[in-house]
């Protein structure tokens, strides 16, 4: 039995998201999702008893594990998978070493309100990096229904009977029931007129793939978000990777810090890093000489001694310098908690400072007032410990491990001298941004789930030429420190400080020493 469809392959348009073309051809049609996922679907979806009970498997509009290409190639006029791939390629993967694409994209619809009213859906108004149409530059992105205010539909082949371009409340987002003019409006040619998506879009990939691009793309889950007030660090990626490598265009909000160009030319002290790996821990070489592991592990012992002492650096910074009418507070912090009395600078200082530490306990803060001089350090199996705790050095640890790595950057390919560089902008960088984060929670703990920081890793980039010559750069968001000083003036005028000078705590007794004092 042969069919024919109201369809022309001339209605899809440029940068056109597979929903939309879908939806298009469900419109033109008059025919639900359950009807495309029958038409086009692969095997998998034959061999379903009901096609209605099709989950997001078979409808996924980025997988597309369920999708007949040839069918989709002969029913609506293009490879639907392979269009996708392409669209990908084109807008994702300007970047290396991109792992999962569908990190990229919002999870509901996303879409631009003046696009959708004429029938079309890009998708640039699904990935994540743009909160702004690209041709309607004015216009912010929104994921509820102008109407009734609820949450888009997942970004899927549609479910149930519901007829195109409809929502679930029964709003019609055509601004238009005529057909020719709706079919007239598909034939029009669409003009990008957001400037960052055209320097996105003009970057010049042959460039960008000469450098090792570190970053934390990957790391962030979208379900761990507080608010969606709060911004969001993967908008800042478009901006950061067209400063990289197109620095006259949009420099606005982006910082740049550069090293020495000749930083790979520094030898490395290898016989230094093994007197001082040997010294530390003479135990290990009683019975065994130093060989191969043992080299690898004083490189990641140099690293780990970086971390302590980037992290004692930050927090001098903090104490002298963002906080210093409150450095006495956070001395005091345990007497005064004791006596009912909390500054609210100390406490956010002492959240951090505990998460940092790996600390537990506020008490405990009493006893680890200053950092050990017992290293800690262990590098067995091609794993490690750094000095640094909490969910905001996971990223750390991911590039500095060799088992996550795959043909990607590696730190024993380079010099000591430029390890250090890269880990003291990352490390700092990291430090600054979680404490800001405490702040934030001290600040309006309602907001936060948990009374605890979400673990969305502070946007960078860091350029590392791969056959290591010339200079490693780094780019981070602009004003950061002004806007952390914002919300220390902000705690001071919400919330007085208890604290005075002609107070006189008594000695703090810890949970123990309590105990015994009572029995």
């Amino acid at each position: 039995m042969t069919f024919q469809f109201t369809w022309s392959s001339d209605w899809i348009q440029d940068y056109e998201s597979p929903w939309g073309i879908l939806e298009k051809f469900m419109w033109a049609n008059s025919i639900d999702g359950n009807t495309i996922l029958e038409l086009i679907g692969n095997e998998s979806v034959k061999q379903l008893k009901n096609i209605s009970n099709a989950g997001y498997r078979h409808r996924s509009l980025i997988y597309f594990s369920s999708i007949d290409p040839k069918m989709s190639q002969k029913i609506i006029g293009i490879n639907l998978i392979g269009y996708h791939d392409n669209l990908v390629e084109k807008l994702i993967r300007i970047i290396p070493n991109i792992r999962y694409e569908s990190s990229f994209f919002y999870s509901n619809l996303s879409y631009c309100p003046i696009c959708l009213s004429k029938g079309y859906h890009s998708i640039l108004h699904q990935l994540i990096i743009f909160d702004h149409c690209a041709f309607h530059p004015e216009q912010k992105l929104i994921d509820k229904c102008v109407k009734c205010n609820q949450l888009m539909p997942e970004y899927i082949i549609n479910k149930g009977s519901k007829e195109a371009f409809r929502c679930n409340c029964g709003y019609h987002f055509l601004d238009s029931e005529n057909i020719r003019t709706l079919f007239s409006s598909w034939k029009k040619p669409l003009e990008i007129q957001n400037k960052v998506i055209n320097s996105w879009l003009k970057l010049p990939r042959h460039k960008v793939h000469k450098y090792h691009i570190i970053y934390p793309f990957d790391n962030y889950k979208k379900y761990l978000q507080v608010d969606n007030k709060d911004v969001d660090y993967l908008r800042l990626i478009p901006k950061l990777v067209i400063n990289a490598f197109n620095e006259d265009t949009l420099n606005n909000g982006v910082i740049k810090v550069s090293s020495n160009s000749d930083i790979f030319n520094v030898k490395s002290d290898y016989q230094q890093l093994k007197d001082n790996y040997m010294e530390a821990f003479p135990h290990l070489f009683s019975f065994y000489g130093f060989n191969e592991k043992h080299r690898i592990d004083s490189i990641f012992f140099e690293i780990y001694k970086q971390t302590r002492i980037i992290y004692k650096a930050i927090t001098r910074y903090i104490l002298r310098k963002i906080i210093k009418e409150h450095s006495n507070c956070v001395k005091i912090f345990n007497k005064a908690r004791q006596n009912g009395d909390v500054c609210p600078h100390a406490f956010a200082f002492n959240l951090w400072k505990m998460e940092c530490e790996d600390i537990d306990a506020f008490w405990k803060i009493e006893y680890q007032n200053k950092i050990s001089k017992n290293y800690n350090f262990v590098c067995r199996n091609e794993q490690f410990s750094i000095f640094l705790r909490g969910a905001f050095m996971s990223h750390l640890e991911e590039i500095l491990n060799p088992i996550t790595r795959d043909k990607e950057f590696n730190f024993l390919d380079c010099n000591i001298s430029s390890i250090n560089y890269i880990l003291n902008r990352i490390i700092a960088h990291l430090l600054i941004e979680r404490y800001i984060k405490w702040l934030e929670v001290v600040q309006n703990p309602k907001k936060f789930n948990h009374i605890y920081p979400d673990d969305n890793i502070p946007m960078y980039i860091a350029k590392i030429p791969r056959k290591f010559n010339g200079e490693i750069c780094f780019y981070f968001p602009k004003k950061r420190i002004d806007y952390m000083k914002g919300i220390i003036k902000d705690l001071s005028d919400q919330m007085d400080c208890p604290f005075h000078k002609s107070t006189n705590y008594p000695p703090f007794r810890s949970p123990i020493r309590i105990a015994m004092d009572n029995m």
